[in-house]
């Protein structure tokens, strides 16, 4: 008999920068005439994941509008943003779909709008106890 060594996972973490719990309101479209909207669960620099019950499919180039908290005064961020993956997502009564989406563009100002609400969010984090 062989002795195997199996790993329980092979997953092997891809990101370059460290995503943060969040509950933001998120609108989305491809184009201006239909925006709908969803909430994004975590978020980094460069991608986010969200929830949403409409339906988008793996590689759809998107424009998001993400809804910040107004205790820091920014108000959205605006950015370009591609559906890398997508599951389904069950919760307590709400059903609908997953996703995780690399963001693709985005202005400077957004950018340093993000920058800076990430190390706050980063600041919050360390302090807890």
């Amino acid at each position: 008999m062989v002795d195997k060594k199996v790993a329980l996972s092979s997953y092997e973490e891809r990101r370059q920068h460290p995503r943060f719990a969040v509950k933001l309101p998120v609108d989305y479209w491809q184009t201006p005439e239909v925006i709908q909207g969803g909430l994004v669960a975590n978020i980094s620099k460069t991608g986010l994941c969200m929830y949403s019950v409409h339906k988008i499919e793996i590689k759809t180039k998107l424009r998001v509008r993400i809804y910040l908290s107004k205790s820091n005064s920014l108000d959205c961020i605006e950015g370009n943003a591609k559906i890398m993956w997508m599951g389904l997502h069950r919760e307590q009564e709400w059903q609908g779909f997953k996703y995780g989406a690399y963001i693709t563009e985005m202005t400077p100002d957004y950018e340093d709008r993000l920058t800076n609400y990430l190390l706050m969010l980063q600041e919050q984090q360390n302090s807890s106890p």
